[in-house]
């Protein structure tokens, strides 16, 4: 039956219509993502891709370092969007559960709307890099920021399936800012003694640290891995860190791919 209105519509009616709005948005933004089934952007929209640089770090586990993978001015915008929208980083509730609170991850995280076209055309750059992928196969992107003595403590990104959520595949993590010192991305089941290779990757990662491999926060790159074996267990190796900042402040990006 189409709806009827009663009465007029009052001034304070509207006002209290628009908050609802307000509160059911947040809400909604506030739910863990899935995949980006729901997304509103036509898959028709073209986006324009930067020219970016990938390097194997690791055969096995797969690793690639991506250069340049962010533009500037996605950068800027993705940290301008998520601002308004960061709370309290969550992770995935091992029993299936919502998502938690827990003290090993003191960061703040913003998801961005699917319905937002620079949202899309970095995910469908993370899945065509990965051999023309459904863009429905890339998570909601998450916006990271780090400030002074927040971190990640070492965790996986696997793990996380249930009734309600897809096993992730694989990670791109990229930098929007990183004006801090020793506080990348670190692998602690990962060595690589990077006295043999050229000085270049120096620029990238911390060539003295050759027990555990270690990323730094360079702003517009980004970090690829494969979280699971081909027959889709966790992979232990892939255990990563987000190093505490001691000071400046650090964002990051996390573009998550689901079996």
């Amino acid at each position: 039956m189409p709806c009827v209105s009663k009465g007029p519509v009052t001034l304070f009616s509207l006002i209290s219509l628009g908050l609802l709005s307000i509160v059911l948005q947040n809400l909604t933004l506030q739910k863990w993502p899935f995949t980006s089934s729901n997304t509103t952007v036509q898959e028709s929209f073209v986006c324009a891709h930067p020219s970016y640089t990938s390097r194997i770090v690791s055969y096995d586990p797969l690793i690639i370092h991506l250069e340049n993978f962010i533009t500037p001015a996605e950068r800027e915008y993705l940290i301008n969007r998520g601002r308004p929208l960061l709370q309290r980083s969550l992770v995935a509730n091992r029993d299936g559960g919502p998502p938690i609170e827990r003290p090993a991850r003191t960061s703040s995280t913003a998801f961005i709307p699917y319905n937002d076209t620079t949202a899309y055309c970095i995910q469908q750059r993370a899945a065509e890099f990965q051999g023309f992928l459904s863009v429905r196969k890339i998570e909601m992107l998450q916006v990271v920021q780090y400030k002074q003595h927040q971190e990640y403590r070492a965790h996986y990104d696997w793990g996380v399936a249930s009734a309600h959520k897809r096993e992730r595949e694989s990670t791109i993590y990229g930098i929007l800012k990183g004006d801090c010192e020793h506080c990348g991305t670190q692998f602690p089941e990962i060595s690589v003694d990077w006295s043999g290779e050229d000085e270049r990757w120096c620029d990238f990662v911390e060539c003295e640290e050759t027990e555990m491999l270690t990323f730094k926060a360079v702003a517009g790159s980004a970090v690829f891995w494969k979280n699971l074996h081909d027959d889709e267990e966790g992979d232990r190796r892939t255990l990563h860190a987000g190093l505490p900042v001691r000071n400046g402040t650090k964002v990051g990006l996390n573009i998550w791919t689901v079996v």
